[in-house]
């Protein structure tokens, strides 16, 4: 009954079985195959498949498998068939298999219940002979325990013809199908989008190309510890996954796919249940991206061959998704990277920036917490200048001395300090405050012109990661960029005090006489462009020469200043205030005709007139006062000469009204100055 030549290797047993349950000798039985070399595990195992389709999910009995164990015992042993039926009535039988290094020891069948003979209804026990017993229409369907021990004895004679003439041909037909298959699943697998599409292609090969019943697909994704990705013909929790063993297994593993055994088993994945186990590594150029664990099934070497190549070209797959997203990231990165420095070209104030800084530095890292502090040369400690994550009040308390904590080390060494755990690097070694999420944590020194600047913090990452080499780098890059932008802003801030000194009066600070010239021929051009109307309102301080003489210049002086402030109060954002000369201001009012002009007029001669001043009983008025005159473009002038002109005769008419109230420019009013002036040449 041997089998011998070297075809008898591409001979799979599941093709074996494929083939021996067409046949119609074993039509009625369900079939097993079972291997020594599996043990009590196999033979169980093997029984399950036989008996259990029949039988429900009930399980044999101890002493159903004892006589299992002694029945394969036997055919082993005379390499004959044996047939039995079970305390339950089904029949089973063990055929030893040609002696084979190709194929597994016996072939057992079973789940078929026994036909028992039944006599003709109303026949008396013993009134009719043995021979004449008529079976019921449905037992034919049934073997009896002599026509099953016929049965295995003639699969046993046809057996070796079988494997020569037919499974052979089987075994390379399938062969050079699935060899087929895995070209074009190569091709798929290149064109995949991403990983999730890469392993839907290898997941449904595995079962229909294969036919494997149970598969378990781990993956590790970047900066993610080992998780089950998916699970075929397994419940998800029925088992756990030791991720970290995993990660430790494939680390040591050689990347080739290999048996489980079964302390490996246990110690990976507790809690499972299998009779074997094949372990396909994930791995290309060094990088392990997880494992395919196969289970159930002793692989013939023609398919674990197949199902390499094909795990080699999903890992290949994987690789390459990896260097593209990589970089993508890259040139995302440096985008990002151009548009953040672009952005803090705009930054004009330097607390700004500090801010502008910390918080893209954190967004480039995604971190959730962070601080920026600034190198104080007068006392030499690090001070933070804004912080994230951290209360105000609380970050302005904080300070740290040169060379001491973290930040200060960080700032006398230069060198950026990047940790993964607070409490175990050896650098630190310090217990992580309550206020810090995770363990690890970026600083870095602000250099510029080779001088420190201060250091740069950010700790916990949004998803809970470690920071990287990567990260570091990153944020170095931007940060290299960022504090030449501290220059830029200290000379914006150095031109823009000289500019405002340069336009600015000193003594009330708003806008001087040179910017209101320069202000009022841009607004001349706006509205004539836009056909609007503006205002100008001249204003002046009652009798402000008698005041001065009573307090002194200096009170005046205050007085000035204060009426500058009740000027800029009451007037609106968009008007422009400044000092005309001695007591006497301008304001334009953008967009505004007379009517509304009047309206901020009263709010400021109403403010002014009831603020106190020193000293200010002894004026005639017995307070201190302003008179105030509106002319508007275009009614009143069309040039700065004209404008300003028709509201100092608005003024003047107030004055001579009475003080403290305010005159709207009318054209009689000429008249009255022409008047008034050749009375005084006269007089």
């Amino acid at each position: 009954m041997a089998l011998t030549g070297p075809s008898v290797k591409l001979v799979d047993p599941r093709d074996l079985l494929e083939m021996l349950r067409q046949h119609p000798l074993t039509a009625p039985f369900n079939l097993a195959l079972y291997s020594e070399q599996h043990g009590r595990k196999g033979l169980l195992q093997a029984m399950r498949e036989a008996c259990s389709p029949f039988d429900g999910e009930r399980l044999c009995t101890t002493e159903c498998f004892q006589a299992w164990e002694e029945n394969l015992s036997q055919a082993l042993l005379t390499s004959q068939p044996v047939v039995r039926s079970c305390p339950r009535g089904l029949i089973g039988f063990i055929i030893p298999l040609p002696d084979s290094k190709g194929l597994p020891d016996c072939l057992i069948g079973g789940g078929v219940p026994e036909r028992k003979p039944t006599v003709k209804s109303g026949a008396l026990d013993g009134e009719i002979p043995a021979d004449e017993v008529i079976i019921e229409a449905e037992a034919p369907r049934l073997p009896s325990l002599t026509e099953a021990e016929t049965t295995a004895e003639e699969i046993s004679r046809v057996l070796p013809r079988l494997l020569e003439q037919q499974v052979h041909t089987l075994s390379l037909a399938r062969t050079t199908r699935r060899l087929e298959a895995v070209q074009k699943l190569a091709r798929d697998l290149a064109d995949s989008k991403d990983s999730e599409q890469a392993m839907a292609v290898v997941s449904e090969a595995l079962v229909v190309l294969f036919n494997l019943p149970r598969i378990l697909i781990a993956l590790q994704q970047p900066g993610h510890t080992m998780t089950v990705h998916s699970t075929l013909g397994l419940a998800p929790d029925s088992f756990r996954l030791d991720q970290k063993r995993l990660a430790d297994y494939l680390v040591k593993s050689s990347g080739h796919p290999e048996t489980l055994s079964d302390s490996d088993l246990e110690a990976l994945f507790p809690g499972l249940e299998t009779s074997s186990a094949w372990i396909f590594p994930l791995v290309e150029n060094d990088n392990r991206y997880g494992a395919i664990a196969i289970l159930d099934v002793d692989l013939h070497g023609r398919d674990q061959a197949l199902i390499e190549l094909l795990v080699n070209r999903m890992a290949t797959r994987l690789e390459s998704l990896k260097t593209a997203e990589g970089h993508l990231r890259e040139r995302q990165s440096s985008g990002r990277l151009v548009s953040m420095i672009s952005s803090l070209s705009l930054v004009e104030s330097r607390q700004e920036l500090y801010r502008q800084i910390l918080g893209l530095s954190a967004e480039l890292l995604t971190a959730t917490s962070g601080s920026l502090m600034l190198l104080d040369s007068n006392d030499g400690t690090l001070k933070i200048a804004v912080a994230k994550g951290m209360t105000p009040s609380l970050a302005k308390a904080m300070s740290v001395s040169y060379g001491e904590g973290i930040a200060g080390r960080v700032a006398k060494s230069g060198f950026p300090m990047l940790v993964n755990d607070i409490e175990r690097d050896k650098r630190v070694a310090t217990r992580n405050r309550p206020r810090f999420k995770t363990k690890s944590f970026v600083s870095l020194p602000l250099e510029l012109e080779n001088r420190l600047v201060g250091v740069l913090n950010l700790a916990d990452k949004s998803s809970g990661d470690n920071f990287t080499e990567a990260d570091l780098n990153l944020v170095q890059t931007f940060a290299k960029h960022a504090v030449l932008m501290l220059k830029r802003v200290a000379i914006l801030e150095k031109a823009g005090q000289l500019e405002k000194l340069a336009i600015t009066d000193p003594l009330t600070g708003l806008y001087n006489r040179r910017f209101l010239e320069n202000r009022l021929q841009e607004e001349f051009s706006r509205s004539q462009r836009q056909q609007q109307s503006f205002c100008l309102i001249m204003s002046d301080l009652d009798n402000f020469k008698i005041y001065n003489d009573i307090c002194g210049h200096l009170a005046g002086d205050d007085a000035l200043r204060k009426a500058a402030q009740l000027m800029r109060r009451s007037a609106r954002e968009m008007d422009i205030a400044t000092r005309y000369g001695g007591e006497e201001f301008c304001l334009i009012l953008p967009g505004t005709d007379k009517q509304e002009s009047v309206f901020v007029g009263e709010r400021i001669r109403h403010a002014i007139e009831s603020e106190s001043f020193p000293g200010e009983s002894h004026l005639p008025l017995g307070r201190l006062t302003t008179s105030l005159g509106i002319a508007a473009f275009p009614s009143d002038g069309v040039t700065a000469d004209e404008l300003i002109h028709a509201a100092d005769l608005a003024l003047y008419r107030a004055k001579a009204m009475g003080r403290n109230r305010l005159v709207l420019y009318d054209p009689s009013m000429e008249n009255q100055a022409l008047l008034a002036y050749r009375d005084s040449q006269h007089n």
